[in-house]
């Protein structure tokens, strides 16, 4: 549900393709557990175990990336705004593939024939997967490095690595620097970013100048963080073409649903 959505050039190289999409089937945003390996020991004595304390605690990044991604499922707004565009949606999980998202505004009649496709393409795609905690296996750990730190939060810079699941992203992330938000207190990402460097070519038809996106987030009634708000700016050029996007998407109004159990979602 959640996607990077780009200029008609670039669709056909499914470039950014649903590149932040919720899909139920193989989830982008899925990602697996990033606990952090922590030294095991059979039999060590209370010495050695006092000695190793130290080295064996944990960073709040760290931490922040093995919080619980368990919990309830949640129905939600989704406000949209990209370009002429301003729609508000309700998405519930707990309805059948496909029937996930509704449209509440604008109506039909008042929709042009690219919003059309658009609001297709994200009910296919909609599960309701909104966690931050789903970016971490885009943080490679042993390489990021802490640039500023308060009593509460703490921020690190890396460079983001591909997940598990292969997906359109894989191919540029060695073109764009992250940095990320964590909460110290309750670990928890609080804050998610990724921008080019410098201008790059994705393929020799396509150049992108400028890459951008940007995620806040905010914390459920169950205390994990969900995405608040997406902010994505892409610039450049594909076939002689420039193109110039800006999308923003808003998540708020979580309403648990019953009985929806504990999981991953």
């Amino acid at each position: 549900m959640i996607e990077i959505k780009i200029s008609q050039e670039l669709q056909y190289l499914a470039f950014f393709h649903y590149a932040f999409s919720l899909a139920q089937a193989k989830p982008i945003f899925q990602r697996t557990n990033m606990r952090p390996a922590m030294f095991r020991s059979l039999a060590v004595s209370a010495s050695l175990i006092a000695l190793a304390a130290p080295a064996l605690a944990q960073s709040p990044l760290e931490q922040a990336l093995a919080a619980s991604a368990e919990g309830p499922l949640y129905a939600f707004d989704l406000t949209l705004s990209a370009g002429e565009v301003d729609a508000l949606m309700r998405v519930d999980p707990s309805q059948p593939e496909g029937e996930r998202l509704s449209v509440i505004s604008p109506e039909p009649e008042d929709w042009s024939e690219d919003f059309a496709k658009r609001v297709e393409n994200m009910k296919a795609n909609t599960d309701g997967e909104i966690w931050c905690q789903d970016f971490a296996e885009n943080i490679p750990v042993a390489d990021a490095t802490l640039v500023s730190e308060t009593d509460t939060t703490a921020t690190y810079s890396f460079r983001p690595q591909p997940g598990a699941e292969p997906d359109d992203m894989d191919k540029i992330y060695k073109h764009l620097i992250g940095k990320v938000v964590v909460d110290k207190t309750a670990p928890g990402i609080l804050n998610y970013e990724m921008m080019a460097e410098k201008p790059f070519k994705p393929m020799p038809v396509a150049k992108i100048k400028q890459f951008e996106m940007k995620v806040a987030c905010d914390r459920a009634p169950d205390g994990r963080t969900h995405v608040a708000s997406l902010d994505v700016t892409v610039e450049g050029s594909a076939m002689m073409k420039s193109f110039s996007q800006s999308d923003r998407q808003i998540i708020s109004n979580l309403t648990p649903i019953p009985n929806s159990g504990t999981g991953s979602r």
